[in-house]
């Protein structure tokens, strides 16, 4: 016990940004070959004004223009599958989402009441070029609280096919430049096969073209579509961009079965496209956007805790807890948040209620989709008297 009260006391000292705490949290960027283990409903997509690039860095967003008109997908070949193998939460990388570049607290895009030296450690731009990532750290501080957040045991879960993603890229012509491409993304719960036997599930991945990623129903469109898709997408340069309005990427926490949802308001992607045997895959994609702190509480709240911290068998928003964890984590979200929620908000002088996230993905080439799934059947949470409630946010934050 006295060694588990010091590291949350450790925990609690710490905060997301500082380089040393996360080296201590075990937040740690993947190898650059990304090696891993042993191996919303989106309706129209963020708007194309958001891709207008005004030629000073501090004021574009970070993504290649659209092209000149190419095609319009007519003599597009057939579609495309590329299933996620790398999933990093653990590096700089992302978007000058709100095109303005912050150094300091008082040239942020959203009004807050941090200090100095808690804006270097969460909302300072990440380069030169204005690049948000605010939720660099945030992951890795609640792998304290719930085992398993640090990005290496994320890929690690990954590999094991604990959850997963397929990327569908379909009307593009094949060729480096498509001013018009459609892009879905189905989040996946795991990996099965189907033999003589019947239908097998809980298998891994072997990271080749055989493997059949079960997609999450909750994303299911009509028959065989995705709710996330972006319509407003392109090729460059062989790079794929892409825009959604929201995207929602599923992680698996250890021990629970209810996966923690990262819910991103308008996101954007943006990856190389590279053969792949007789196909292709996204090498190196990067997707960001805002992740609003209620959407992150929402998800924080109702964390199973099995054993950690002296904390048994618990959720994160029962009351009277030996150790208040959500309190210390709403903290932490409340004073790492950098920008709205809404681009339209940017530059108004409103309080910041959002996280900006980048994710690094690595891909390979799939055959299949796989067929859809149903998540196992969850018991309501948070429901004792005194619980944290639904819809619970950060104070404002304005000055």
């Amino acid at each position: 016990m006295v060694k588990r009260s010091f590291s949350l006391a450790l925990l609690l000292a710490c905060g997301v940004g500082s380089a040393a705490c996360a080296a201590v949290l075990g937040f740690e960027r993947l190898s650059e070959e990304g090696t891993v283990g042993p191996s919303n409903e989106a309706g129209a997509e963020a708007g194309t004004d958001a891709f207008v690039e005004t030629g000073s860095a501090c004021a574009d967003l970070g993504i290649p223009d659209r092209p000149k008109v190419v095609d319009a997908g007519t003599d597009a070949p057939a579609e495309i599958h590329m299933a996620v193998k790398v999933f990093d939460l653990g590096v700089a990388e992302g978007f000058n989402l709100d095109r303005v570049c912050s150094p300091t607290v008082a040239t942020s895009s959203c009004t807050t009441k941090i200090d100095e030296e808690t804006f270097i450690k969460y909302g300072q731009d990440k380069n030169d070029k204005g690049l948000d990532n605010a939720g660099l750290g945030l992951v890795g501080y609640l792998g304290q609280i719930a085992n398993g957040f640090s990005a290496k045991a994320i890929n690690e879960r990954l590999s094991d096919g604990e959850f997963g993603a397929v990327i569908r890229l379909s009307n593009w012509n094949g060729t480096a430049e498509d001013d018009d491409v459609f892009v879905e993304i189905f989040p996946a719960i795991g990996v099965d096969e189907t033999t003589d036997a019947g239908v097998a599930t809980g298998l891994k991945p072997q990271l080749d073209r055989g493997d059949r990623w079960r997609r999450d129903r909750r994303f299911q469109n009509v028959v065989d579509a995705s709710r996330i898709k972006s319509a407003n997408a392109w090729v460059t340069g062989n790079r794929l961009v892409a825009s959604f309005q929201s995207v929602t990427l599923p992680i698996s926490i250890p021990d629970d079965p209810k996966p923690l949802d990262i819910i991103i308001n308008e996101g954007f992607m943006s990856g190389l496209l590279v053969p792949d045997g007789t196909s292709w895959r996204l090498d190196k994609a990067v997707v960001g956007g805002r992740w609003s702190t209620a959407a992150i509480l929402g998800q924080v709240r109702e964390i199973y805790v099995k054993d950690t911290a002296g904390l048994k068998n618990v959720f994160l928003c029962d009351p009277n807890l030996l150790f208040d964890i959500y309190k210390a984590v709403k903290k932490e979200v409340c004073d790492g948040r950098d920008l709205r929620a809404s681009s339209r908000d940017d530059g108004k002088a409103l309080p910041c209620d959002a996280f900006s996230v980048g994710i690094r993905l690595d891909t390979y080439a799939v055959d299949q989709p796989g067929p859809f799934a149903d998540l196992p059947v969850i018991a309501p949470r948070c429901t004792k008297a005194g619980s944290v409630p639904a819809g619970d946010d950060c104070p404002d934050a304005g000055p």
